[in-house]
């Protein structure tokens, strides 16, 4: 009989030792997936833009230095020489606030991007370890019920023997044994093929060997979705909508900038001269102020532009609300409806395995037929089957919420 803990592996408690845990394969996944290395690289990048748009705030201090020697038929020639300091600082210049915003918007997105493919991913593992703990737990399944088809067969061939069944019951238990042996080679190979599949998630050889898996348990789901509103609010497709918003924001302010006048200003000190350490110096101080005066309407078009554009990037965030809602709310029922289902298939397993036991007593007894026997104990291996389904599919469902969740 099978024991009722057939979903021991596959809704796992904490590791033991030698087993990977799905954070530690979570890890490993990142570091290895070349499409994660590059949203971490796109990340860093759109960090260094927006230091790099910040510094534009800042004075801007500069060096030069130049020296030449020339003469010409007749005279001696003569040397010259010039170095000195600069330095610019910008007193009102709307464009340079805005375009920080804009590369703040644009780290914001490139984070929101890195998040939803590690989401994706996440949800790739967790897939790939549901199915081959559910995989080893049904080839488990498969090599008892090897064992139990072995033995009805002997048990038929010595009814058979001493005349007390025929033989087309004899036929049928030989083709059922050797049907259970073909299928225990089916879920070999895709044990196989599912471990293969997560070597290659892991950036492993496909030929390494896979070690013991943990997954946590899927928890009860609670009664509505309200409790997991704040993490929707973080969802990486809404933080990105909303990075869209900002940049279209800060793109209309640097139009409507193009209107307004800029102020800045500057200082210098040289020395120059012709023989060194002989010299002399300048200085100078100053400030600068420009005004558009007339553009063609090129200003104006382009504050448009940005105005519709930003437009578009607020429907568009309206839009990523309402379908990240949406389907975490689908995910969210599904998972609900995973949780019920195993529930109801405990209960059919356990009602299944009670009643094979008994009707496998009253057949040795002969009070009842082998068909009666067969289709009972035919349908305890269906039962069995479909309980382990029922853990995988809950194991799947909460995996599907928590990507629709961003996590």
């Amino acid at each position: 009989m099978l024991k009722p803990l057939l979903l021991t592996a596959l809704l796992a408690a904490p590791a033991a030792g030698g087993e990977l845990t799905f954070d530690e394969a979570r890890e490993e996944m990142l570091a290895a997936n070349p499409q994660a290395q590059a949203a971490a690289r796109n990340l860093q990048a759109a960090r260094e833009r927006l230091t790099s748009a910040r510094a534009g705030l800042y004075p801007y201090f500069s060096a030069s230095a130049s020296y030449s020697r020339g003469g010409s038929q007749g005279l001696a020639p003569g040397d010259s020489y010039s170095y000195g300091f600069s330095g610019t600082q910008p007193l009102f210049s709307p464009a340079l606030p805005a375009a920080v915003r804009s590369a703040r918007a644009a780290h914001v997105s490139a984070g929101a991007a890195y998040d939803g493919l590690a989401s994706r991913l996440g949800y790739e593992l967790k897939a790939s370890f549901a199915g081959i703990l559910n995989a080893r737990e049904a080839l488990k399944l498969s090599e008892d019920t090897l064992k139990r088809r072995e033995e009805n067969l002997e048990l038929i061939r010595l009814k058979y023997e001493a005349g007390r069944e025929n033989k087309a019951a004899l036929l049928e238990t030989e083709a059922v044994l050797k049907t259970a042996r073909w299928r225990h080679e089916r879920y070999k190979k895709e044990l196989l093929l599912l471990e293969r599949g997560l070597n290659r998630l892991l950036g492993r050889s496909p030929r390494t060997a896979a070690p013991g898996l943990s997954l946590p348990e899927a928890p009860e789901p609670p009664q509505d979705l309200s409790a997991f509103e704040a993490k929707l609010e973080e969802h990486p497709s809404l933080r990105s909508a909303r990075a869209s918003v900002d940049s279209a924001r800060a793109a209309e302010d640097t139009s409507s900038a193009g209107r307004l006048p800029e102020a800045s200003a500057s200082g210098s000190y040289r020395w120059s001269g012709t023989d060194w350490p002989d010299r002399g110096s300048a200085w100078s101080l100053g400030a600068s102020v420009s005004l558009p005066l007339f553009a063609g309407g090129r200003l104006s078009a382009g504050v448009a532009a940005a105005r519709a554009a930003l437009a578009a990037a607020e429907a568009g965030l309206k839009n990523s609300s309402d379908e990240v809602y949406l389907a975490a709310e689908d995910a969210f029922l599904s998972w609900r409806e995973a949780y019920a289902w195993l529930d109801v298939s405990k209960s059919s397993l356990d009602a299944a395995e009670a009643r094979a036991w008994l009707v496998r007593k009253q057949y040795l007894a002969g009070q009842t037929s082998y068909f009666e026997w067969r289709t009972v104990e035919d349908s305890l291996i269906t039962v069995q089957n479909d309980h382990l389904s029922a853990g995988r599919a809950l194991a799947l469902a909460h995996a599907a919420f928590v990507r629709a969740l961003g996590e």
